[in-house]
């Protein structure tokens, strides 16, 4: 018995793997959740530029009230406090938050009914949920000024519930936000308000 594909198979069964392999390389893990070490540097940043992001000098309070206006202020931005150590300066938390994308999921959509008509299954996979994390140091400069380093990454897990992606938060518009909010914050705890 001869096995007989005709040509519109063919050309089903070849859009079909090359969209399926084209589109399944953007579906990688993170290679940087699997690494052990420092933040990813992109092309034209430094390891410098990357700390710059992260950090503010404040000449206003000692390092405890410091730590106490960080707390607070990482609370009013929605971040559940898990340990915090006024002693040493230090200061962790995270929230949890929705990472669906319409397009993402009108993508994998898109595959699944592609694969279909090719004769082919497609498990969807896309972002379903993040969990954003801080950690906060506070370094003491001389008698009265402080520097804060504050660092912001997340954690994606996917509809399956696998975490594959993990990244070091860069958006200058997040760190500013944090820092303009901590400094208002350091002027009413400094003029006690």
């Amino acid at each position: 018995m001869k096995c007989q594909i005709n040509f519109r198979d063919m050309v089903k069964l070849a859009c079909t793997a090359t969209v399926l392999m084209s589109l399944s390389a953007c579906m990688k893990p993170n290679d940087y959740a699997l690494e052990i070490g420092g933040p990813p540097i992109e092309e034209g940043e430094t390891v410098l530029s990357l700390r710059e992001l992260q950090s503010r000098r404040f000449d206003t309070l000692e390092t405890k009230r410091l730590i106490e206006a960080s707390t607070a202020t990482l609370q009013d931005l929605g971040f559940n406090i898990q340990a915090t150590s006024a002693e040493h300066g230090v200061i962790s938390g995270s929230k949890d938050r929705d990472a669906i994308e319409t397009a993402q999921v009108a993508g994998q959509v898109m595959l699944t009914i592609l694969a279909a008509l090719g004769g082919n299954s497609h498990q969807m996979v896309y972002d379903e949920s993040q969990q954003i994390n801080v950690s906060l140091v506070v370094n003491k400069i001389g008698d009265k000024s402080s520097v804060v380093r504050v660092l912001f990454d997340r954690h994606i897990t996917n509809n399956q519930g696998v975490l594959w992606k993990a990244d070091v938060i860069k958006d200058k518009e997040i760190y500013q936000q944090f820092f303009n909010k901590l400094a208002a914050s350091t002027f009413l705890e400094a003029n006690e308000i």
